[in-house]
């Protein structure tokens, strides 16, 4: 089954990882010890409490507040701190734990309290400990036992409620099978976003959704808060049909949901091109037999146009920005990075260009695996897939690492270049995380690979790595609402996602549009889709090239600015 995607609101969790095919990831006493002062600067960073914790040999469970929506940074500083710790230490190399990080959001304060006693049983139920405060990796040890607490635990409900007498009254009563219920009830949640709005799904019963409240009204909250219309119409005893009707005309979610479009022409199996801005504001959905006929695509093999010889030449120069006006940007970035805000951000400036070539010319003559034309309003000649799904495998292909071909060595260089690692390393962490939202099964199939491209008078080699997942057999009925889960495209971001998205907003000093959005294209039975990079948009009768690199804590201004040029070409 396809994994809910992350509840990252501000409030309590219970987070749980573990080692990499269920390995200690605590070998030694003083691992315990490094890992919680770890956990500690990360809580003060943050400005997280901890409110208890268990720290089993190969996994661990935490149960933390959180008075922002960053419990994913919070605890990409832990994963990754400790296991470079962890991997110097035992002289290992790879991954150190088994994917990204389970969590489950409290939203009742007697759950908090049924967790805490969830967590430190967990000693129990391992035949580790016969009581409570017997395990000594547990906060109510240590309370057991007179000892000091982390710092990062004061504030926790456990030290101020919980003494010595009371630890087996309060915490060590064994589970019932009701409790046992509502721990798995949480594990049913999942997070809504309406109006900009998260929320928890299902936060009220359908019977209070509909207690004192106008019917159309109530239907509209009940749709917010996660329930179907089928949940709806049993509830109301009336049919589905009348539900839909009301929904219809009394406007609610009148908006057209283009993701939904795609749901209903992938039931239908019924072929059609997407193409989605960066920031999701603007998308564009038609099924091909009804395509405009100012659109155009290629996706490898597919196409919709003749091919066509350049027989003129062509001119072309460019106006960059500044390298000043570059490096001040950068500087900002990798201060965000110093502060934990970001690891990777793809940083990204608007060129103009000058060519004797129209946009559709560029986009006829031009060589690359994955090119649009859309209405004489922009074009772009990418090297980049974004997913390809055939049969029930999905696949990602992020591109991270680009070098001048004819430098001397290029491959051994660019595979050797510890930024570059670092950068390509931080991207395939977060795409496959992407792919376990919506598949199971995720693994890294190829790693840093490398593939020449044309760019201009230059050929460039550029380092990708393949990333596949299992999807359900229902995808296709479900396409549109699965490529939504899966934007903004993480190679084009950075990670965390999220945090990430702000700081670009931030620092960047245009509106990126479509350019680094995505476009595919479903042909009734598999789908291919590319990065829109290597863009060129016309405005006011100008042509603007749109290009950008990764930052890192490693990166050079100098390097970067230069590979920001080396992107501003035409593919002829």
């Amino acid at each position: 089954m396809p994994r809910r995607p992350r509840i990252d609101l501000a409030g309590y969790h219970h987070v749980i990882n573990r080692g990499v095919n269920r390995s200690d990831i605590f070998v030694a006493g003083d691992d315990y010890e490094v890992f919680l002062g770890i956990v500690c600067k990360a809580c003060k960073a943050y400005g997280v409490v901890l409110h208890d914790y268990c720290l089993m040999s190969n996994h661990f469970h935490l149960l933390v507040e959180t008075s922002r929506e960053n419990l994913s940074l919070f605890m990409k500083h832990i994963n990754s701190n400790y296991a470079i710790y962890a991997n110097k230490k035992q002289k290992r190399s790879g991954h150190f734990w088994q994917g990204r990080f389970y969590s489950r959001y409290i939203n009742s304060e007697a759950y908090y309290y049924t967790l805490i006693r969830y967590i430190e049983q967990n000693p129990i139920e391992a035949g580790l400990a016969s009581r409570v405060g017997e395990y000594p990796y547990t906060l109510a040890a240590l309370i057991a036992n007179g000892q000091t607490p982390p710092p990062c635990t004061l504030h926790s409900k456990l030290l101020e409620e919980l003494d010595y007498e009371n630890i087996q009254e309060m915490i060590g009563v064994e589970l019932n099978d009701e409790e046992l219920e509502t721990l798995s009830e949480i594990q049913k949640q999942k997070v809504l976003t309406y109006d900009g709005t998260k929320s928890i799904a299902f936060s009220k019963t359908l019977g209070q959704h509909f207690r004192g409240k106008e019917r159309n009204h109530a239907i509209a909250l009940a749709l917010q808060d996660g329930y179907t219309q089928a949940n709806i119409a049993k509830h109301l005893g009336v049919s589905r049909s009348l539900i839909s009707k009301i929904v219809k005309n009394s406007g609610v979610f009148s908006t057209p949901d283009p993701y939904k479009e795609m749901d209903a022409l992938g039931k239908l199996r019924s072929p059609f091109l997407f193409i989605v801005s960066y920031d999701q504001s603007k998308i564009f959905v038609q099924a091909l037999d009804k395509l405009d006929k100012d659109i155009y695509y290629k996706l490898e093999d597919w196409r919709n146009y003749p091919v066509k010889k350049r027989t003129k030449d062509f001119t072309f120069s460019k106006s960059p920005v500044a390298f000043a006006t570059y490096k001040k940007a950068l500087d900002t970035i990798l201060e965000q990075i110093r502060s934990g805000n970001t690891y990777l951000l793809n940083l990204t400036f608007k060129t103009p260009i000058e060519t004797n070539y129209s946009l559709k010319e560029i986009f006829t003559y031009s060589r690359a695996k994955f090119k649009l034309y859309f209405k004489d309003e922009f074009i772009c000649f990418s090297p980049e897939r974004f997913v390809e799904i055939e049969g029930n495998t999905i696949a990602t292909y992020p591109m991270k690492g680009t070098i001048d071909a004819n430098i001397p060595k290029a491959k051994e260089k660019i595979l050797s270049d510890t930024k570059e690692m670092a950068e390509h390393v931080m991207i395939v962490d977060l795409m496959r995380n992407d792919l376990g939202i919506v598949g199971s099964q995720v693994k890294v199939e190829k790693f840093r690979y490398v593939e020449k491209i044309k760019a201009g008078k230059k050929e460039l080699l550029q380092v990708s790595s393949k990333i596949t997942a299992k999807l359900p057999e229902d995808w296709r009925d479900n396409i549109g609402s699965l490529l939504s889960q899966l934007l903004p495209a993480g190679s084009i971001t950075g990670t965390p996602k999220k945090s990430t998205v702000d700081i670009i907003n931030k620092v960047e000093n245009f509106d990126r549009g479509f350019y680094t959005g995505v476009f595919g294209v479903f042909d009734g039975k598999s789908l291919r889709s590319g990065v829109m990079i290597r863009f060129i948009e016309k405005e006011k009768g100008k042509l603007y090239y749109k290009s950008g690199g990764g930052i890192t804590i490693d990166s050079d201004a100098r390097s970067e600015y230069e590979e920001l040029l080396d992107k501003i070409y035409l593919p002829f």
